[in-house]
């Protein structure tokens, strides 16, 4: 299999108003926010097929979380919505690479499984990664940003799979893909353990102890 560089473009909406369905309980849904997606950052940052991440953001704070964490960041203020927002980061941005598009709430992300996804890809045109509930997805991948655009939400995988993208779940039944899966957005998501360890950003603040700046953030990375 060809190696392919990629461009991880990674979409992020105001964190303040992020995962409002995590909001019955502690911590605060815009602290878990900001946690995984300094998780997921830390995920991506050591994979060495990565060329360069992309937050596609209007958010400072986001954008501050991504410099922090070894990511550059776009505004794509006049791109509202997960889809329209990486469309527009990659064709504006990436030159040269494959394309990576994944949503910011992976808690359980490990370079390992970011590793192995962008492997498996290099070997389709477009390709993507269920989720755990088998209707939604979480990346979707493509060797080029002409072969745009992506989709995400609910019953995205239907979508994609019609649009002839491959599954990489259903083609490589790989427990290393586990991690890449897990999406969390309700508390239940947080509380199973079969998709691995949370991120130690998360742990963090479901402790109690969220990072109040990007520089109070740890540079550990999960583990993979």
């Amino acid at each position: 299999m060809a190696a392919v560089s990629w461009t991880v473009i990674i979409p992020v909406k105001d964190l303040s108003r992020a995962k409002s369905r995590m909001a019955d309980g502690r911590p605060a849904p815009s602290d878990l926010a900001r946690a995984f997606l300094a998780d997921v950052l830390d995920a991506v940052h050591p994979c060495p097929l990565v060329d360069r991440i992309i937050v596609a953001t209007s958010d400072p704070e986001a954008m501050a979380i991504a410099t922090a964490h070894g990511a550059l960041s776009v505004d794509d203020t006049g791109h509202p919505g997960i889809n329209a927002g990486a469309t527009w980061a990659a064709r504006s941005a990436t030159a040269g690479t494959g394309v990576a598009v994944m949503v910011s709430d992976l808690p359980r992300l490990t370079t390992a499984a970011v590793s192995r996804v962008l492997e498996l890809a290099s070997a389709h045109p477009v390709s993507f990664v269920a989720d755990l509930q088998g209707t939604g997805t979480t990346m979707w991948l493509a060797l080029s940003p002409t072969l745009m655009p992506p989709h995400f939400g609910a019953e995205s995988r239907q979508a994609h799979l019609a649009t002839g993208a491959v599954d990489l779940v259903e083609r490589y039944p790989d427990q290393v893909l586990l991690p890449a899966r897990a999406d969390a957005d309700t508390p239940e998501h947080l509380e199973g353990a079969g998709a691995g360890r949370l991120g130690p950003h998360t742990r963090q603040a479901l402790d109690g102890n969220p990072a109040s700046t990007p520089h109070e953030m740890p540079d550990t990375a999960p583990d993979t």
